[in-house]
């Protein structure tokens, strides 16, 4: 099989992943998420033209999603200022020192009805103080579990401290996840850790990888531990953790880490 064959079918792979989200791509971002062979050649896809943006590629048959990525796109446009709001709000919160946007809206792929999720790290030892002061901040505007209606709504459904920057569950989906995440705040290079941190992402998109991490600047974290922050952060642990037991199926929480299903953050 020569290289031009194999390209072709990696490039339409990709293709069939962002197909399951109802998303064309550009030339310039298949090349970013396909990994390469010897040549970042196109082959001859499917392809229309897009009204703003030049050629879009899809499977064949999938016209319809054109109009698709134009509509969302447009609903995402709005929900950009409702992120950047919370964000301004959750940064006066102390010991937050990351806020990423994720899930659709990182791809400017939302649909009108979708909520607003958000990846924060925090320092050691306080992820449950920010935590517990973020749901009292947001008690109107988040999302709650099996809430049906949650247009705009923000979902903080991945929480970290600065010492668990490691995602532990590796697949492709998990690898789109953490490169399309967009950081809109970073005190002291955390998305810079958090991306070494996450390294194993380049076995599955090397290329994607490499080019998020070309203009990001190496920062060494400085860790400051606070005991009695540790003895709060606890106690605030356990008395989330007990309120959440009975709720919880797939989350993994810890004193480091939260991982909350999309819909029960």
């Amino acid at each position: 099989m020569d290289w031009q064959h194999k390209s072709r079918l990696r490039q339409i792979e990709t293709l069939r992943y962002f197909d399951k989200y109802d998303y064309p791509l550009t030339k310039k971002e298949i090349l970013f998420w396909t990994s390469p062979i010897t040549h970042p050649s196109i082959p001859s896809l499917k392809l229309r033209e897009g009204k703003t943006r030049g050629e879009l590629f899809f499977l064949s048959g999938r016209e319809k999603i054109i109009k698709l990525r134009t509509q969302r796109e447009k609903y995402s446009l709005l929900k950009w200022g409702k992120a950047y709001q919370y964000a301004s709000q959750l940064v006066k919160i102390p010991f937050v020192l990351a806020i990423f946007v994720t899930g659709s809206l990182a791809m400017n792929n939302c649909k009108k009805n979708d909520d607003i999720d958000f990846m924060v790290i925090t320092d050691p030892n306080t992820l449950w103080i920010v935590r517990f002061l973020a749901n009292i901040m947001f008690i109107k505007n988040r999302r709650y579990p099996h809430q049906k209606n949650a247009s705009d709504k923000i979902c903080i459904n991945l929480w970290l401290d600065s010492r668990n920057l490691k995602v532990e569950s590796r697949s492709l989906y998990h690898a789109h996840e953490i490169l399309q995440a967009k950081c809109i705040f970073d005190h002291g290079g955390i998305q810079y850790n958090f991306l070494k941190q996450n390294s194993w992402v380049k076995e599955y998109l090397p290329n994607a990888y490499k080019r998020t991490f070309e203009n990001l600047k190496i920062k060494n974290l400085k860790l400051i531990e606070n005991c009695k922050l540790k003895i709060v952060n606890y106690i605030l642990f356990v008395l989330q953790y007990l309120y959440m037991k009975s709720k919880m199926t797939t989350e993994r929480v810890g004193l480091g880490f939260a991982f909350f299903h999309p819909n029960s953050s």
